[in-house]
């Protein structure tokens, strides 16, 4: 298919600059250009005609008043690259992520879909439709199931057919609900064989899974899986024929440790690797996107040709879009990037749908301005009572317990029930450990909260609130209820976000006013308010990877081993409730 209209007039041109018979109207003249095709630097001119490479050669073209020229001697150029698994929610949005990917040199994404299916589904038609105007190519991908452990009306038959039929997605995934795959759900197994029906990709999700689990998920139609921990996670997916995804993520910064692994395997680079940054939250990017991923594969020993084709080539192969992208040969599109040397990978110049689109990390070109009034995200606050502090309050069960999250990294919890000190009132008491806090998930539309003890996200919390999460609850983590319930309050009034407060004020206020989840700021102003809060964490002792992610996945049922749920704490595994929720009081 074609990525960009191409109408007859620019087609005729195409081939009359190709042939030198019509000047040029881009000339990258002199360049080192990687050939992707055949991992060679060859010293060549590229022509373009209009939106389309019209000739890659040594031959000089035909030029008029209007040729840009551009001298790119002891420069290099490469392909603009394709990140082929972009979470474009991560309190930024689709439409500033697409402009920050173009300022460092990423052309292509293929995204999530998820957090849109909140809306109706002509709504998240239209979004996605919308961004085919922006100079970054946009994809999506169609979940199949919501992560929240809850009924949903679009993940029904009829909803993932409409979805994965849409022409702007290409595939089906990230399949999470791997239990509910091997239990035969029907309305799962209709979206993978749907999937592969249309002749559609399909996206796996299957961290530490042995090669017998793979061999099951690959029966299933999963041809690709970006959840690879070893060099031999990377070679099990390969001899069963998926793509492996080598991933740098804020969750996951697994690539050094791939690369290394790859390396000391002996084995030579497949062409069914790709690279991605997988959803990374804001701080991670103050050191790029893609572009940020690729030096961090050279600098652990990839050779820098391996990398771009990982992040160029092999992703448009994979998606069937190589005759369009992923390469510097005539007829494709003209996305390219202008570089200082051959390992760094940041892009003096960004190339793109034959335009000068950024330079030196600054935008040359207009995007899109997003019309957000245009979606009806639902409210963030549909609950009519006011925020107690007595919902952020625990009694031990009738053989003195309580429950006890405790956090094993950043998004991994196990429960124990112990026993715990209470206070006069007869409520549990922390003040004997400053490791300790409540968790509460608030579900607003069942007035009833699920609430634990939390350990391991920090010291000395006293309430942070945040409505980025999973399932769309609001979730509270802190050792005051009147802290607490103060953050909740503020997060109520500022219509979502994340607040943390300290020593009675508020230390930090972290607006999300798009469905409470994502912020319409440009993406610098964004990473410096997640750093803000970041540091602010880690003052207090958060010791994980990522204090953002673990907001995020405290209420996701695609992760083990203990979750919060509308209805109570429960089993991943085998999707018993553990402690009930309670009422709201």
């Amino acid at each position: 298919m074609r990525v960009r209209a191409l109408s007859e007039e620019a087609y005729r041109n195409l081939l009359r600059v190709s042939k030198r018979q019509a000047p040029a109207s881009l000339w990258i003249k002199g360049a080192s250009v990687l050939n992707v095709f055949t991992k060679e630097w060859q010293e060549h001119h590229v022509v373009v005609a209009g939106e389309r490479i019209a000739y890659v050669g040594e031959k000089e073209p035909l030029t008029d008043e209007h040729t840009v020229i551009v001298e790119a001697d002891g420069k290099y150029v490469v392909p603009g690259y394709i990140e082929p698994h972009a979470h474009p929610f991560q309190w930024y949005n689709p439409y500033t992520l697409a402009d920050f990917a173009l300022e460092r040199g990423t052309t292509t994404l293929v995204s999530d879909t998820l957090m849109l299916m909140n809306l109706p589904p002509e709504q998240v038609a239209a979004l996605m439709e919308s961004l085919s105007g922006h100079p970054v190519k946009q994809f999506f991908w169609a979940r199949l199931d919501p992560q929240t452990g809850k009924e949903h009306p679009q993940f029904t038959k009829e909803g993932l057919a409409r979805m994965l039929e849409h022409p702007l997605v290409v595939q089906g995934g990230e399949l999470t609900n791997w239990s509910g795959v091997l239990q035969e759900d029907e309305t799962l197994l209709f979206g993978l064989k749907h999937t592969r029906d249309l002749g559609k990709r399909m996206e796996g999700h299957h961290p530490g899974a042995s090669y017998e689990t793979l061999n099951i998920a690959a029966a299933a139609g999963i041809t690709a899986c970006h959840e690879g921990i070893t060099a031999e996670d990377l070679l099990q997916r390969l001899r069963l024929g998926m793509y492996a995804t080598l991933r740098h993520s804020s969750i996951r910064p697994d690539l050094p440790e791939l690369v290394k692994g790859w390396l000391a395997l002996g084995l030579p680079w497949s062409p069914r690797m790709m690279l991605t940054s997988d959803g990374s939250t804001p701080p991670m990017h103050r050191n790029g996107f893609l572009d940020g991923t690729i030096r961090v594969a050279i600098e652990a020993g990839m050779p820098p040709e391996e990398a771009y084709v990982m992040a160029t080539l092999n992703p448009a192969v994979y998606y069937g879009l190589d005759a369009e992208l992923g390469g510097i040969a005539p007829g494709r599109v003209a996305d390219m990037l202008l570089l200082r040397a051959k390992d760094d990978p940041a892009p003096l110049v960004v190339f793109a749908n034959g335009q000068k689109a950024a330079e030196e990390g600054r935008l040359l070109i207009p995007t899109i301005e997003p019309r957000w009034v245009d979606y009806s995200f639902p409210t963030v606050d549909s609950l009519q009572d006011k925020t107690q502090a007595e919902w952020f309050t625990l009694r031990p069960d009738e053989d003195g317990k309580v429950p006890v999250l405790n956090m094993l990294n950043a998004v991994i919890t196990r429960m124990t029930l112990e026993q715990l000190p209470v206070d006069e009132h007869g409520f549990v008491s922390l003040a004997h450990d400053p490791q300790l806090a409540l968790i509460v998930s608030v579900d607003p539309a069942g007035k009833s909260r699920t609430v634990a003890v939390l350990r391991g996200y920090g010291e000395h919390i006293e309430g942070l609130a945040s409505s980025y999460t999973a399932s769309g609850d609001w979730l509270v983590i802190g050792r005051d209820p009147q802290a607490m319930a103060a953050a909740l309050a503020r997060i109520r009034d500022i219509g979502g976000g994340v607040v943390l407060i300290d020593e009675g004020q508020i230390a930090c206020e972290c607006p999300l006013p798009l469905a409470g989840k994502f912020s319409p700021a440009p993406m610098e102003v964004v990473i410096a308010m997640a750093e803000n809060l970041t540091a602010k964490l880690r003052a207090k002792g958060h010791a994980h990877l990522d204090p953002l992610y673990s907001l995020l996945f405290f209420t996701a049922t695609h992760l083990p081993y203990a979750r919060l749920t509308a209805e109570g704490i429960a089993d991943v595994k085998t999707g018993q409730i553990l402690v009930p929720a309670l009422p709201l009081q």
